[in-house]
């Protein structure tokens, strides 16, 4: 009986050989389409309380307003790239974290601002050097820079280590703050006074996404 099968098996070797790459070409590519248009700016605005970064976002010479035309996918600079799986890893478990907090949660309540403290957490440096490649080399650079950078450079690995939105601050998002207070003012103050400002911008995004 094992020897029938042994039989039936070698007999149709190539056949299930054929299927297991089909199956496995179909799997990758459906895998590849899923993060493929998970990982853009159209799919972030899904969720309304990301308005103000990627409003800030269009803003930036990454999200395209420069002059080259460049615009870096959010994962870029948002995800690890160590390695794939880890990569997959992540990106589905901040798509379930926040997919709850957007749907089971108040995600009106979360502080932007607070968040902004902790920029070096939501920024991944691999996605900034993987084309910054010169950092410590660029001549277009200011020398101030150049020191700054090779300081950054000398305190990897250690307990003062830092990002590269340390410095930073708007890498990405120009004009984040002020486009956060839109929404959401840091003061009592200024609450209702930049109604005019969000409608503008909102008004700016839905003709930049369509």
């Amino acid at each position: 009986m094992i020897k029938k099968v042994f039989l039936f098996i070698k007999s149709k070797l190539f056949i299930f050989v054929m299927a297991g790459v089909f199956i496995g070409l179909l799997f990758s590519l459906g895998m590849y389409e899923g993060l493929h248009r998970t990982s853009n700016d159209k799919f972030c605005i899904v969720c309304h309380e990301m308005a103000p970064m990627v409003a800030s976002y269009h803003s930036n010479v990454h999200g395209g307003a420069g002059k080259s035309g460049i615009k870096v996918a959010c994962v870029t600079c948002h995800l690890p790239h160590d390695n794939v799986l880890n990569y997959i890893y992540t990106k589905a478990k901040n798509g379930v974290v926040e997919g709850a907090i957007h749907f089971f949660g108040n995600p009106d309540a979360i502080d932007w601002h607070k968040n902004r403290q902790r920029r070096d957490e939501f920024v991944v440096d691999e996605g900034c050097i993987s084309c910054h490649t010169n950092y410590t080399t660029n001549p277009n650079i200011s020398e101030k820079g150049i020191k700054m950078h090779k300081h950054y450079v000398s305190l990897q690995d250690t307990d003062k280590q830092i990002g590269c939105a340390s410095c930073h601050v708007e890498i990405g998002h120009k004009g984040l703050r002020s486009m956060l207070n839109y929404y959401k003012p840091e003061y009592e103050f200024y609450d209702g006074k930049f109604d005019s400002k969000k409608e503008a911008v909102e008004k700016q995004l839905l003709e930049t996404l369509k």
